[in-house]
Order: structure tokens, then sequence, then C-alpha cells
């Protein structure tokens, strides 16, 4: 399960707002995923993703573990991800594109859940 918040907070911020509620950044890891979560919150321009630059060297990991390869899906944005001083990932301009950005920019997210964990309508 998903939650979108529209409170903007820095990339470290949402993260450990998602640990708070047992979740972590929402990972688009197909097509489907990837347009369901684009849609929650239409209002909102810019939102986390669990997705980032593992050492600075263009290596993009999932907050899972799992290194995201050229045969995983992916969305990024044309001329992304562009090596500059960002790191962290988000949806940006057209609202279902990733895009890379600075880790510091106050930007809404988007927490997954386990199932398990949202069966009792907390999350």
């Amino acid at each position: 399960c998903y939650k979108s918040f529209v409170e903007k907070k820095t990339r470290d911020e949402a993260k450990q707002t998602c640990a708070a509620d047992g979740g972590i950044l929402a990972m688009p890891k197909d097509s489907a995923t990837n347009t369901f979560l684009a849609n929650l919150e239409e209002v909102v321009w810019g939102r986390w993703l669990g997705l980032i630059d593992i050492n600075s060297d263009q290596r993009w990991a999932f907050e899972d573990g799992h290194v995201l390869t050229s045969a995983d899906y992916s969305n990024w944005l044309p001329g992304q991800p562009d090596n500059g001083q960002g790191g962290c990932v988000g949806f940006w301009l057209n609202g279902s594109s990733w895009d890379e950005k600075d880790c510091n920019k106050l930007k809404g997210f988007i927490c997954q859940i386990n199932k398990s964990m949202c069966l009792d309508n907390s999350f």
C-alpha cells in the first residue's frame, strides 16, 4: 500500500517519515506501479521516490537494495540522470518521469508499506 504526502521535506526527512510508519520511500519497479504512483496526487509536482545514486557514480539503487540495471524498468526524463549535483530521484516536470535532484530540495513524497501492515487501516 502507498501513501502520498504533500508536505515538503528533504529526501532524508521523507525517508524518516516513511520509516516512522514502518514503511520506505516508494519504489516504482514497473510501468503499472510508476503510473499508479504518479497519479496519487496530481496537484503535487515533485515527490521523492526510493531510488538513490549509491556512491555518486551513477549506479542507482532502490530502498530495498536492488541495484537498477539496464534490464530493469526505468522512466528517466530525457537527459536524466545527468550526473549533476543530485543523487536522489523523484517525479518531476510531467509528473511521471524520473529526475535526478539535490537530496536537500524540499519535495512531497510517497511511502510504501508491506500489504499485511496496511490491513489495519493505520497507513
